[in-house]
């Protein structure tokens, strides 16, 4: 019987440790490295219209840690002149297997999510998605060019080269006051 109590125990004490929330805290967890990105954001979104007209949209962005600071969550939407906001959220975590990030793209034009994978050097993010996936090889670049700058620039593969599909320049938001 004591055999049985002291096996329960370890089992439970196992059992708890498993449910533990974010990293360790010994270990640096490398979603801080994603820092740069963190924030409310307001900017334009400028799209490459191949030498068509302009067209620019209005573009907001939250990002923050979530899921016990095992993802990194970002919620965009634009809105072009005369449309309705679009409705976007991007989860990004950090494989360790791989020792790469790895980010998953939901929009409200597709029922499927877009999954990426790239790394991060200083205040830039490369996200690649794989060419077996369905649809274009896209490659997303997230870089902060100052404290309260953040840009995302959004390419397609085309052959060997890349082209833009679009750049947008947020500015961070003041912090509301009390």
């Amino acid at each position: 019987m004591r055999i049985i109590a002291c096996l329960l125990i370890a089992c439970a004490g196992m059992m708890a440790h498993g449910q533990q929330r974010g990293p360790t805290s010994n270990q640096p967890n490398p979603l801080d490295k994603l820092a740069f990105m963190e924030g409310d954001w307001s900017g334009k979104q400028e799209f490459n219209n191949q030498g068509g007209p302009a067209m620019v949209g209005d573009a907001s962005d939250r990002i923050e840690e979530c899921i016990a600071a095992r993802y990194v969550c970002e919620m965009l939407s634009t809105t072009l002149p005369g449309g309705k906001p679009t409705d976007t959220r991007h989860f990004i975590s950090f494989d360790k297997q791989s020792s790469k990030y790895t980010a998953w793209w939901f929009n409200d034009t597709s029922t499927h999510p877009t999954e990426l994978t790239g790394e991060v050097a200083g205040k830039k993010l490369v996200l690649l998605s794989g060419a077996s996936g369905p649809g274009p090889v896209l490659r997303a670049t997230y870089e902060s060019p100052s404290a309260n700058t953040l840009t995302f620039l959004l390419e397609m593969k085309q052959g060997d080269n890349w082209a833009k599909l679009f750049l947008t320049t947020y500015s961070k938001k003041a912090p509301a006051q009390p």
